[in-house]
This record gives C-alpha cells, structure tokens and sequence, in this order.
C-alpha cells in the first residue's frame, strides 16, 4: 500500500465495458515526511475518497484483489480514507486539522 492525495479526477466517457461507472482519481503521491512527491498515479476509486484526502491504495496484482476490480484492468484502486498519520510520536497528517 501506498499514501497519495486526491488532486483531482480523470473523466473517461469512451472506455471498456468493465470501467464503466468506476470513478478515477488523480493522486499525487506523498512521502514518508508527509511531503507530496512530484509523482502521480491515476486509481479507481473504491471507498468515495473527495478532493485534498489522503488516502491509501494498492497497485498491481494487489489491486485486482479488491471485491469488484478481479476482472478489471486496473493497476492501482483507493482502499481507504486516511484519518491519520504518525511518524515516532509526530504527528505527519489529521483529517480533522485539514478543515480548519
């Protein structure tokens, strides 16, 4: 699994069958400081992650054992919003502190 933030989304209105009603999310990939990487990745979309979240995903063989995405021709799906993120006792990422 990995860490990225939601930047924005990829609309696709011509695409295999599979695919159709999957969202897609543009996440920049962020690193173990909580910097943002200057490395993207396109994901579907599993949990209903918005815009500015950190969320968690899996790519490759891994993202194809997601319930749904077995028979799909996808590399990398969002498994999870973020609530938090700590690195010895410091804390790099909170939900809650993003909206205020």
């Amino acid at each position: 699994m990995q860490i990225g933030r939601v930047r924005g989304t990829v609309v696709s209105t011509q695409k295999e069958p599979s695919m159709v009603g999957v969202k897609f999310l543009l996440l920049q990939l962020i690193d173990e400081a909580g910097q943002p990487l200057a490395q993207y990745e396109v994901a579907a979309d599993g949990v209903g992650a918005g815009l500015d979240e950190w969320v968690l995903f899996s790519r490759g063989s891994a993202a194809r054992q997601v319930v749904g995405s077995e028979k799909r021709p996808v590399d990398a799906v969002v498994i999870g919003i973020i609530d938090t993120v700590s690195v010895d006792n410091r804390s790099l990422y909170s939900k809650k502190d993003q909206y205020r």
